[in-house]
């Protein structure tokens, strides 16, 4: 009797290999590949969700910061110019100055800003100012011209108004005018008085037609600047008043940043 056992043939063998690597390979189910894609979109979605608001933000941040610093810029300008009003130095006494006053030919309510003049704009429409001082420049960096044949004194004449929201000056040197600042959407200016003897303050403040320049003692000036983009999240209700101007109200559709600031500058060189 023959007791040795039989060895498996080569097919045999081969077939064993196959089961055993089919058992040992695992693979996910269905359920398991869902739940996979799942997590992985809501993971997107919400780093989508990150950048967009951190794009936004920075939209925010960037039209803030136009807005500020066109206010810096505006007032800035302004002022240096109004506090130098009237400023001249009558150095040739053979041919002395007269007639010379810090705000040049004061009218009535126009919105004309054509011709360089100092009015009101009536209602809510734009003031304008033109500001006469001693020197070689204008506020665009020209030549200004002498007064008088026999005179050595220099004086610019500097035209401020509001022109598609944009704060302009027009100088004596040169015709055209030319853009400072962008995003100013109103100027409003009003002018103090010392009418009760006091040299020191203005006891009231009135538009440019109804002032004495020779009492004008300082200027009350209000600006509203906005944004360049429209980054609100939601609508505008507030409602935008400046001085004597008429109250302004946004409409729906118009999502910009609105600031407004309110500076008075006491004139160095006025008459009192």
């Amino acid at each position: 009797m023959n007791n040795s056992k039989q060895l498996p043939n080569s097919s045999q063998l081969t077939c064993a290999r196959t089961q055993h690597s089919f058992r040992q390979q695992g693979g996910f189910t269905l359920v398991e590949i869902m739940i996979a894609i799942s997590i992985g979109l809501l993971m997107m979605a919400g780093i989508l969700q990150i950048s967009a608001a951190s794009k936004e933000s920075g939209r925010l941040q960037r039209n803030m910061s136009f807005v500020q610093e066109n206010i810096r810029i505006t007032t800035e300008i302004l002022g240096r110019d109004i506090r130098q009003a009237g400023y001249y130095e009558d150095d040739n006494p053979s041919d002395l100055i007269t007639g010379l006053t810090p705000f040049v030919e004061v009218s009535d309510p126009t919105t004309d800003t054509s011709e360089d003049i100092t009015a009101d704009g009536g209602d809510s429409d734009n003031d304008q100012i033109t500001i006469t001082y001693e020197s070689d420049k204008d506020c665009l960096g020209q030549d200004t011209f002498n007064v008088g044949e026999e005179a050595d004194n220099h004086f610019a004449v500097n035209h401020y108004f509001i022109e598609s929201e944009r704060l302009m000056c027009r100088g004596n040197g040169a015709d055209a005018s030319q853009p400072l600042v962008e995003g100013v959407e109103s100027m409003q200016i009003l002018y103090g008085e010392n009418t009760d003897g006091d040299p020191r303050s203005a006891n009231r403040y009135v538009q440019a037609g109804e002032a004495d320049p020779d009492n004008i003692v300082s200027v009350r000036i209000a600006l509203r600047f906005h944004s360049r983009e429209h980054v609100r999240q939601g609508v505008d209700n507030n409602l935008y008043a400046l001085l004597d101007a008429a109250t302004f109200d946004p409409v729906a559709t118009d999502k910009r940043i609105r600031r407004e600031v309110t500076t008075t500058i006491s004139l160095r060189n006025s008459a009192r």
